[in-house]
């Protein structure tokens, strides 16, 4: 019955993604390798819906996919903006916080336009994010926007409640807000992702702001916290290697960042599958020598919840560039891209609920 499952998941998420196939614009990636620092304090890894978790890769979104995957009036008058990287700048909680902005070629400013918020670690900022993670690479060829802003402190970070007195929820909200009302941005199609500190931040976020994103991808951190409780489901992608010594696979406490206690990342997986009311027995699968994946389908709202797990993978982002202090990096699997395929998916599945 598992296999039949899977099989069913891996044919509607195929149809998902061909059925957005005219949503939004784009031209050919770039390569921006980066570093990161390191990056940690406790996260949080929900994963993404749609009722084929186990089969993240069984299609591509298009260059020029995701515009049209529900009627949309479009932005009238037109909300231009010049494509490439912009600085910006966001007054909240009494400090001046800071971003960067990724606006693909494909944006004219008239079509509804998806959004990919994305969260540094511990020690590193919005540009090494977007470098790391080549997230504005993957928006110019698929044709959406994306935003790495800036933690605050000293090393940067983002400030969990009762942790600190910097309010990250509201400068996020706000910016979110900020942009949403600037730029041409489908409000259906808001996700976030983040890397560490960032991840665990990501998880947070959504749950103190449900139902602004439609789906959410921590890497290298997973959590499931007490303030999700009560929230709608929510798609949940993670990725997690299994020889992390920052954030520790099976559990504990972080090694850099702040200390925190961490759940193990399959415990957390578990949490969020009973949070999105999932069929307790995951969809197990081997899906490259050293890269596997656990897989929550027939949730409520048609939601999954997802976990890739790294075999001997680090503290690092999969597929990105080598950062041999963090551990090895997986080139196995590319993380940007199966979040992307998840993020499309999980949101046409969304729309199709409305």
């Amino acid at each position: 019955m598992r296999l039949i499952t899977a099989s069913l998941a891996v044919m509607s998420l195929a149809v998902a993604l061909a059925a957005c196939r005219e949503r939004h614009a784009a031209p050919p990636p770039q390569d921006a390798p980066a570093s990161l620092s390191p990056a940690a304090t406790m996260s949080a890894a929900p994963a993404v819906a749609t009722p084929s978790a186990p089969a993240l890769t069984a299609a591509s979104a298009s260059p020029t996919a995701v515009a049209n995957a529900a009627p949309d009036a479009g932005c009238a008058p037109a909300r231009p903006h010049t494509p490439g990287d912009s600085d910006g700048t966001l007054r909240s909680g009494g400090l001046d916080r800071t971003y960067v902005l990724h606006v693909p070629p494909s944006y004219d400013g008239t079509r509804r336009t998806p959004l990919v918020l994305n969260l540094h670690g511990f020690g590193s900022n919005g540009r090494q994010q977007a470098l790391y993670s080549r997230m504005p690479q993957k928006a110019d060829a698929e044709g959406f926007l994306t935003v790495a802003p800036d933690g605050a402190g000293e090393p940067r970070r983002w400030t969990f409640p009762g942790l600190g007195d910097v309010d990250d929820v509201a400068f996020l909200s706000a910016l979110l807000d900020d942009l949403e009302a600037r730029l041409c941005v489908d409000p259906d199609w808001v996700f976030v992702t983040g890397m560490s500190n960032g991840a665990g931040f990501a998880t947070m976020l959504a749950c103190a702001l449900p139902g602004r994103f439609a789906a959410i991808a921590p890497v290298a951190a997973t959590a499931y916290t007490p303030a999700c409780d009560g929230t709608p489901p929510l798609p949940v992608i993670s990725f997690r290697g299994t020889d992390d010594r920052c954030v520790p696979y099976d559990g504990g406490t972080t090694a850099c960042g702040l200390g925190l206690p961490v759940r193990p990342a399959e415990e957390a997986v578990r949490l969020w599958a009973a949070h999105d009311g999932c069929n307790p027995e995951p969809a197990r699968q081997r899906r490259r020598e050293h890269v596997r994946t656990t897989a929550y389908s027939e949730c409520r709202d048609n939601v999954a919840v997802v976990l890739f797990t790294i075999e001997g993978g680090g503290h690092t982002w999969p597929g990105a560039v080598a950062v041999p202090r963090l551990g090895v990096t997986s080139t196995e699997v590319d993380a940007t891209d199966e979040i992307w395929q998840f993020f499309v998916a999980s949101a046409t599945i969304r729309a199709a609920r409305h």
